[in-house]
């Protein structure tokens, strides 16, 4: 069974660096993974993956040593157990309203005692090659990552990282909309129940991270004792390199 690396990093206490997979080639899931990425979120929320297409990444990066996670398309039990089935090194669970859906979560997620999550990891196991090794090691070793999000959450936040979560993950720009800012994720009041996160998530041990812009915002939050931080994505990249090109190029034919 292929170690977990970000469970190991979180374990260690050691920041990690994640990236977005919003792209189905699993080329470019390789691509981003062989660049050094300690992990890849790959981002069924918001992009149209089928379930074939998150299986073929799954299995295209488990030759390499970054974890996968997949965002779920929601708290779902159906959806979360076919991913996990895959052989996905966790999931993230977004848009969650409070301490009720966490702990739903982790009823859909982890196996008993722990949770009731339905048993068949068959594409998990490579068809039962590590049939023990997986049972023995899925509840600890396979993440449950859960986003706050919503005004609501934030409120809950104390009773959400006293459960049995493997670490939380602050999406702000969702946040600033729950909140009535419509983006605007640097409005004071915004920042507020963001510091209110990292505080109560310090304070209890609990892992946590969120996207950074940039480096020096990656740099921040690890300072602040962020272990999950991500930042950059398949198409990012691709818009900033593709638009860099066209431009250089376009200045080379006006100097001709």
């Amino acid at each position: 069974m292929k170690e977990n690396r970000l469970a190991k990093l979180i374990r260690e206490k050691k920041p990690s660096l994640g990236g977005w997979v919003c792209l189905a080639d699993p080329g470019v899931a390789i691509i981003m993974a062989r660049a050094g990425y300690d992990w890849l979120l790959i981002d069924n929320e918001h992009h149209p993956f089928t379930e074939t297409q998150i299986q073929t990444i799954v299995y295209a990066l488990r030759n390499t040593e970054t974890t996968t996670i997949v965002r779920v398309r929601g708290n779902d039990p159906s959806h979360i157990k076919w991913v996990l089935d895959t052989g996905a090194d966790g999931i993230m669970v977004p848009m969650i309203e409070g301490a009720d859906d966490v702990r739903k979560a982790i009823s859909y997620s982890k196996y008993p005692p722990l949770g009731n999550r339905g048993y068949s990891p068959v594409r998990a196991t490579d068809f039962w090659a590590f049939k023990q090794e997986y049972e023995e090691r899925a509840n600890k070793e396979v993440l449950l990552i859960c986003q706050i999000e919503q005004q609501s959450a934030v409120n809950e936040i104390e009773e959400i990282v006293k459960l049995p979560v493997d670490a939380i993950w602050i999406g702000y720009a969702d946040l600033s909309f729950s909140m009535g800012y419509k983006g605007n994720f640097r409005h004071p009041d915004v920042q507020k129940c963001i510091e209110k996160i990292i505080r109560v998530a310090n304070e209890y041990k609990k892992p946590w991270g969120m996207p950074a812009a940039t480096p020096q915002d990656f740099a921040l939050r690890v300072k602040q004792g962020a272990l999950l931080m991500s930042s950059g994505s398949d198409v990012s990249f691709l818009i900033a390199g593709a638009s860099e090109r066209v431009k250089q190029c376009r200045k080379a034919i006006e100097s001709l």
